[in-house]
């Protein structure tokens, strides 16, 4: 007979992966096979979607599928202070030495259990790679060969290849001045000439819809170089199965109906299904209940909305100068989706030309993003309902 727990089941949080994911099979089956297409095809991939619709958790997803299809993964998530040229080449530097210690460690296991390992070579040596290769700094050739290191090491361990998972990747971006930083670029170049030279190299770069964007001026051809997967809210269906798989083997029940608001409520954004859920389960042990009502639901929405506000909303707001504020309240008053600046300029006080600044300071802030049309949206879902509720 199975356990019945008594335990919250939903997991809100950054990253915190739900105990049903949902929704994701999709990406899962093409990242697998973009693996499986390796090294004769480029492995690469980029993952864009709003804060809230669990890039993080699908790229941790993809680092254990990597290790079933016998891929090395190097998993990091990137800061702003890697928006520099040395810095991302030191920060890929650290990567690939905890990656190396790895499988290190994972040999010494290996032998030390009595499993044999595969013997397998490049066939090539650096020398041999980096004779063919034209690099365009001595930065990117430092950065090729300890990529090259890994790889080599990776598969004399009984790895296939080694594939990077780098997440907030739209905090990487190219300076306009040809002589200012290009840690995007410099991050890109070596990977694509050790791929030409059809060696097992992959990487995912995960991040906001400004990830684009930033990819298409680093590279212009970066639409052909990287698989895109826009990651969005679930259909209803879907979103209906992470609300209520997680309490099939607890002691509480959601009816359809309330499941069906909750869904409807949160648009199928999977933390917040996953937030909705904690409060309806912390509501009902207050209550002393069972099953998930809409009267419980009525109960338990002003605790929802302020933590909402507090854990997801407001940390974004904070970061951000009194005059980005202003301006960002300001929007709450103009038609959306989208945002354009000339309705900023009539719901605000500020110039057309402040406007204008603020909005581009807004978008590397992460607060907001340009469209394909030159527009702008929020990064959040919803994020225009929490500025009314602030207004």
């Amino acid at each position: 007979m199975t356990e019945v727990s008594g335990k919250n089941p939903y997991r809100p949080g950054v990253g915190v992966r739900p105990l049903y994911l949902a929704g994701r099979n999709a990406p899962l089956r093409r990242f697998d096979a973009m693996l499986r297409a390796a090294p004769e095809q480029q492995a690469n991939m980029r993952v864009t979607g709003l804060r809230g619709v669990g890039k993080t958790v699908l790229l941790e997803t993809f680092a254990e599928h990597a290790q079933g299809l016998e891929w090395e993964p190097a998993f990091m998530e990137l800061q702003s202070a890697h928006n520099t040229d040395t810095a991302i080449v030191a920060a890929i530097g650290s990567l690939l030495e905890r990656a190396c210690e790895r499988l290190s460690r994972l040999a010494r296991l290996r032998s030390a259990a009595g499993k044999a390992l595969r013997s397998t070579s490049l066939q090539v040596s650096w020398e041999e790679v980096s004779l063919s290769v034209s690099f365009g700094s001595e930065r990117e050739e430092d950065l090729a060969r300890e990529l090259f290191t890994t790889i080599q090491l990776a598969l004399a361990k009984g790895r296939k290849g080694v594939v990077l998972l780098l997440d907030e990747a739209q905090l990487i971006h190219d300076e306009r001045d040809r002589h200012g930083e290009h840690p995007l670029s410099l991050l890109i170049a070596p990977i694509v000439a050790l791929q030409r030279q059809e060696l097992p190299l992959g990487l995912v770069l995960c991040g906001l819809p400004t990830l684009a964007g930033n990819l298409q001026k680093a590279r212009s051809y970066s639409e052909r170089l990287f698989r895109g997967e826009e990651i969005d809210s679930l259909a209803q269906a879907q979103a209906l199965e992470a609300f209520t798989r997680p309490l099939e083997q607890t002691v509480r029940s959601a009816g359809p109906a309330l499941a069906r608001t909750v869904v409807a409520e949160v648009e199928g954004y999977p933390y917040f299904l996953q937030l909705w859920g904690s409060e309806l389960w912390d509501a009902a042990d207050l209550a002393g209940v069972e099953r998930f009502t809409p009267k419980l639901l009525d109960a338990a929405r002003p605790d929802i909305y302020n933590r909402l506000d507090h854990d997801f909303y407001e940390p974004r707001l904070a970061v951000l100068t009194p005059a980005e504020q202003d301006l960002l309240l300001a929007s709450a008053h103009c038609p959306y989706p989208p945002l354009r600046s000339a309705d900023l300029g009539g719901a605000s006080a500020k110039s057309p030309g402040n406007v204008n600044v603020l909005l581009g300071r807004l978008v590397d802030a992460g607060a907001l993003y340009r469209t394909r049309k030159g527009e702008y949206a929020y990064t959040a879902p919803k994020f225009r309902d929490y500025l009314l509720r602030r207004s």
